[in-house]
């Protein structure tokens, strides 16, 4: 299996490759009145109307740079894909027999769940496995 390793700060997260739809520039996001502060709004995808978050706002509290990039995810059978803005994408990681426990550390700054593991890339860096369904289900962190 392999993640899709994304920047937010000095962070690197990864996504399930079998997530990602999509990686492409911001398009125009719509505001939508009273959302919370981690929904940028709705835009229009390839003919696909769906909700822009920003990831980094949700995970940490503090907004995606500009302009960053956009994730197109699936969240699962059914439902309409969301967008994930992030500071820049950094590529593939192999996670395939790598995985390891979350630190705890990790956890304690994210809700319970929102981590599946971590690896090290081969230059050393820790990428932090999200669970994308309980990210996008669960509130801002």
């Amino acid at each position: 299996m392999s993640a899709v390793s994304v920047l937010l700060g000095g962070a690197v997260y990864g996504i399930p490759v079998e997530r990602v739809e999509r990686i492409l520039r911001p398009p125009a996001v719509s505001r939508v009145p009273f959302a919370p502060r981690d929904v940028l709004g709705i835009a229009q995808v390839g003919g696909v109307m769906m909700a822009v978050l920003d990831l980094g706002t949700r995970l940490r509290g503090a907004p995606a740079g500009e302009p960053g990039r956009l994730l197109v995810v699936s969240r699962g059978r059914g439902t309409e894909p969301v967008g994930l803005r992030v500071d820049a994408v950094g590529g593939l990681v192999d996670t395939e027999g790598h995985v390891a426990a979350p630190p705890d550390e990790a956890e304690a700054a994210l809700p319970p769940g929102w981590l599946t593991g971590t690896v090290e890339t081969a230059d050393g860096r820790r990428v932090a496995l999200l669970d994308v369904e309980r990210v996008l289900e669960g509130g801002q962190a």
